[in-house]
């Protein structure tokens, strides 16, 4: 029951989005619906019937091509989104944003629909149109890409030149980047703890800072030189990232010639199991 709540709440963001904010002041959102939008600014097509029409014609031609289980992650967005739009359209008479910034509707409409591609995704379902193509042109390539997305994103941004101007298009860019954005954010997370890999001469004095001053738990690795063939150890430890500098300039002070790597770290599980276990 939540994992469709979660899909619906998600397709009310995306059409309202779509309504309040992208469609009256001119916006071209991503992908289909961006198609959808210069349908409407052209010649006046109602994009809620363009998009269910599309989208279930990309159903159809996904069951045909890869089956019922993958068909299934689209069926309810693909068909709730066009609907939702429907209905929200009469918010349309009953909502002006009267001295609403331009670019304030890009970014509050970028936001929310990023929002809601991430509540669709987390559950394993795509928003149907460009999804659905993607998934289809990837079925019959030997890798997986992203080229088809790309390439209706380009014909997005195109049309919106040609149809509304310059200035229109680098709003629909900045929606473009700032959905795609706000969707793997709110997907995976902001970054909240740093990895750090490091090799250094001085390993008693690093793993002693690491775990009596800095109360942090840490993991070797034995490695090998690809060059030098020479064998040493790998520290690995993770470390929130408000303590970042911490141990960056503590690992420094002790061996200025350490090797350190350091990534982002968006979910850490257990982090110091072991530690704990060895505090009982």
């Amino acid at each position: 029951m939540k994992k469709y709540l979660k899909i619906i709440t998600g397709s009310l963001l995306i059409a309202l989005a779509f309504n309040i904010f992208f469609l009256p002041y001119e916006i071209v959102p991503n992908g289909i619906y961006g198609i959808a939008a210069l349908l409407n600014y052209k010649i006046g097509y109602d994009p809620s019937l363009f998009l269910i029409l599309i989208n279930l014609s990309l159903i159809i031609i996904s069951l045909i091509l890869l089956g019922g289980h993958k068909s299934k992650e689209y069926v309810w967005p693909g068909l709730l989104i066009p609907l939702f739009i429907f209905l929200e359209s009469v918010l349309n008479n009953y909502i002006a944003l009267e001295n609403f910034e331009k670019i304030m509707a890009v970014i509050a409409g970028s936001f929310i629909t990023g929002i809601g591609y991430s509540l669709i995704y987390k559950e394993g379902k795509n928003v149907g149109g460009a999804d659905i193509i993607q998934d289809i042109v990837n079925s019959v390539t030997p890798y997986r890409n992203h080229y088809a997305s790309y390439i209706i994103e380009v014909f997005v941004l195109i049309g919106t030149l040609i149809i509304l101007g310059v200035e229109n298009m680098v709003y629909s860019l900045l929606v473009i980047i700032i959905v795609r954005y706000m969707t793997t954010k709110t997907k995976i997370g902001i970054s909240s703890s740093k990895t750090f890999y490091i090799i250094t001469t001085k390993e008693d004095e690093v793993k002693k800072y690491i775990m009596h001053e800095l109360e942090n738990d840490l993991t070797e690795f034995k490695v090998k030189g690809g060059y030098s063939k020479n064998k040493s150890k790998i520290l690995m430890t993770v470390m929130d990232t408000k303590n970042y500098y911490v141990l960056k300039e503590g690992i420094l002070l002790i061996d200025p010639k350490a090797f350190i790597s350091i990534v982002d770290s968006y979910e850490v599980v257990n982090k110091n199991v072991t530690l704990l276990k060895g505090k009982k």
